[in-house]
């Protein structure tokens, strides 16, 4: 038996006392006997101490042997978890230095988060202080303006009173035969109809504001003041003064100011401390106020109204609606009870006509500039006003502002008034006008631009759809109108005004103010800076008749609801009523077109409304067609009764020029838009 196998008996009988050399790659030692050479353990003794030959464990870290005579056990192996602990301590520094890590970004997040919250809302500060100093420029400049026109007033006045002296050692008093002092008496409030009396002394020292001279003492009372009512200086003034935006409802209105070169004499205008009754010593003033539109008479040497003042024909019975002097008396409002206020706005009502309307505000919708246009939807719900750049939509019961319509292809920095804005018959669009020469249609429903109209080659100042708004017709400065095809977009024909008119001046333009549709949609109506109304067929584009009878630019027209008379607003401060039926009876008896630079006049003008003391700028008319309602330059929105020719009342709620009216189709209520950067939402309703 070899000395390196174990005895098959086990007995280890050569094994006993003898023990065999220990190979290096063995892991156990076997007991005393002559074969542990290759093996894992001998055998030893009588018992069994060694491997059965299996390969020694792997992680066996210790030797083991067996007994001698008496058998050894086998080898124990004992596994080290040093490198373990070393790997779990290694990932838990690894942990430990990551949630480090992740803290310290957190705790930087949260700083920088910190300084961009403190950097926005200081920019939010900075934006609301550059708000506040821009609404506060406005007020200062508004504030100058109102105190150089002040100051230049004063200086006019000064002046009359020098010019109005009587001549060294007379003993005459001045032209109206009242004392200085009569300036101070009690002012009184003129009538708002026309030819409310020009009782006046011409040398009385106090203006009144226009259309409102004789009101409570309010912040109005300073803001605008006329000279004398009668002959006289012009009063320079109130030309010199900056325009506002609101003045340039369109751009030449400043070329119309300096025509006249002065503020032209208001109609029955008396400031505070005029008589209403004419003074006794006053032999050869005209008892009849000077014609509407006529050319400002000279002052005499003496300081009196020249012949063609004295000599102003009376003027044609029913041509001229208007009241006298004892209306003028009833307006005193310390006495009258023919009036309604309001916080910030006063109605005088006639006290000559029986009062069945009733008047009150609804919402005051401030702006960031002029307001130059208010038009209500078909349904009376939504209120667009156009202003500087954009197109705003209020909710007209709660006054929401509900869109802003901008287009942000425009050039956002430049100035771009909308002068005029339209919606369709249907309600799903908003036509909109604007000084870029172009105009847009709104999808109300998208709040996009849907179609752009181009072509005019100068600002749009006023739009109208056709009542199946399947077209649209477009009035500009270029003396041009447009009518345009919704669906293709394209131009149909366009209304071209060639005339030349001659003034003292020079060749007066004949822009295009505005335009309407007549209900039935088969006439257009164009009021135009060369003082004519001209009527248009609207569906071949030939010139019908022309409208002459105003004596300045027509800014507004407008058409009743039933298409049976047509209403214009001029600068020569009145509004004229044409009666379409005649039109219609002279066109289909007499067929034919007339010339362009013919005369027409088959349409009669049935009376003059007198009674705004300033610029008439725009009309409108009722629903019912019972009333028509215009707005003026002297801030003033006046009522008048379609049947007796007659003003119910005369609103005034405008700080600057009522640029724009409309009346809503539905639910009695009215706009008006203004120069003090408002729009102003009212309500009228009978008694």
């Amino acid at each position: 038996m070899s000395s390196n196998n174990l005895n098959a008996n086990g007995d280890g009988r050569q094994g006993v006392g003898g023990g065999g050399p220990l190979h290096a790659s063995h892991l156990g030692v076997g007991g005393p006997g002559p074969g542990a050479g290759d093996r894992v353990g001998g055998a030893g003794g009588g018992g069994v101490g060694g491997s059965t030959g299996l390969p020694p464990p792997p992680l066996a870290s210790s030797m083991g042997g067996g007994a001698g005579a008496g058998g050894g056990a086998g080898a124990t192996v004992v596994y080290a978890p040093s490198r373990l602990n070393d790997l779990l301590d290694f990932v838990r520094s690894e942990f430990d230095q990551a949630t480090g890590e992740m803290g310290m970004l957190r705790a930087a997040r949260e700083e920088y988060e910190a300084m961009i919250q403190l950097h926005a809302n200081e920019l939010n500060a900075m934006r609301s202080m550059s708000y506040d100093l821009e609404r506060k420029h406005h007020d200062d400049k508004r504030v100058l303006q109102e105190e150089n026109m002040r100051l230049q007033e004063e200086t006019i006045r000064l002046r009359q009173q020098l010019d109005q002296r009587p001549p060294p050692g007379s003993s005459s008093l001045p032209l109206g035969g009242l004392p200085q002092s009569s300036a101070s008496s009690r002012p009184v409030l003129p009538s708002i109809m026309a030819g409310g009396g020009v009782g006046g002394p011409p040398g009385s020292s106090s203006g009144g504001r226009p259309g409102s001279s004789g009101f409570p003492p309010s912040e109005y009372a300073d803001r605008d003041r006329y000279g004398p009512p009668g002959g006289g200086s012009q009063v320079q003034g109130l030309r010199d003064r900056p325009i506002d935006r609101d003045a340039e409802h369109i751009k030449r209105s400043r070329d119309e100011d300096e025509r006249y070169g002065g503020a032209m004499t208001p109609i029955g205008a008396k400031g505070k401390g005029y008589s209403s009754k004419p003074s006794p010593n006053v032999s050869n003033m005209s008892p009849y106020p000077q014609q509407p539109g006529s050319r400002p008479s000279s002052t005499a040497p003496n300081g009196g109204p020249s012949r063609d003042h004295a000599a102003s024909p009376r003027p044609h019975p029913g041509s001229e609606m208007g009241g006298g002097p004892k209306e003028n008396e009833a307006f005193d409002p310390d006495t009258t009870g023919f009036k309604k206020e309001g916080s910030d706005w006063l109605t005088v009502y006639n006290p000559n006509v029986k009062r069945v309307l009733d008047v009150g505000l609804v919402h005051t919708l401030v702006h960031d500039s002029v307001v130059c246009c208010v038009r209500f939807s078909p349904d009376g719900k939504v209120l667009a006003t156009g202003c500087n750049r954009n197109t705003t939509l209020y909710d007209t019961k709660t006054g929401a502002k509900l869109s802003i319509l901008n287009d942000d292809a425009s050039n956002s920095k430049q100035d771009n008034y909308i002068r005029s804005a339209c919606f369709s018959p249907d309600g799903r669009f908003l036509a909109t006008g604007s000084e870029d020469c172009i105009v847009r249609i709104w999808n109300l429903a998208q709040k996009r631009v849907a179609k752009i109209f181009s072509g005019h080659k100068s600002e749009i100042y006023s739009l109208a759809f056709s009542p199946d708004a399947r077209r649209l017709v477009s009035g500009s400065g270029d003396r041009s109108a447009k009518m345009w095809d919704m669906d293709s977009g394209t131009c149909l024909f366009t209304l071209q005004i060639d005339d030349v008119t001659i003034a003292e001046n020079g060749p007066v333009d004949a822009g295009v103010t505005s335009v309407v549709l007549s209900p039935d949609g088969h006439y257009i109506a164009a009021g135009s800076l060369d003082t004519v109304v001209r009527l248009w067929d609207a569906h071949t584009g030939k010139l019908l008749d022309k409208l002459k009878s105003h004596k300045d630019s027509v800014y507004s027209v407008a058409f009743s609801p039933d298409g049976k008379y047509l209403v214009s607003g001029s600068l020569d401060k009145t509004l004229k009523i044409w009666d379409m039926n005649t039109f219609k009876a002279l066109n289909n008896n007499q067929p034919g077109l007339i010339a362009q630079g013919g005369e027409g006049g088959k349409t009669a003008c049935v009376t003059t409304l007198v009674g705004h003391k300033d610029y008439v700028l725009s009309v409108d008319t009722t629903p019912d067609g019972l009333w028509i309602v215009s707005g003026s330059k002297d801030r003033g929105v006046q009522f008048w009764d379609v049947k007796t020719f007659k003003a119910q009342f005369m609103l005034q709620g405008a700080k600057n020029s009522v640029i724009s009216v409309a009346v809503s189709p539905v639910g009695g209520f009215f706009s008006t838009g203004s120069g003090d950067h408002s729009a102003k939402i009212w309500t009228y309703s009978s008694l």
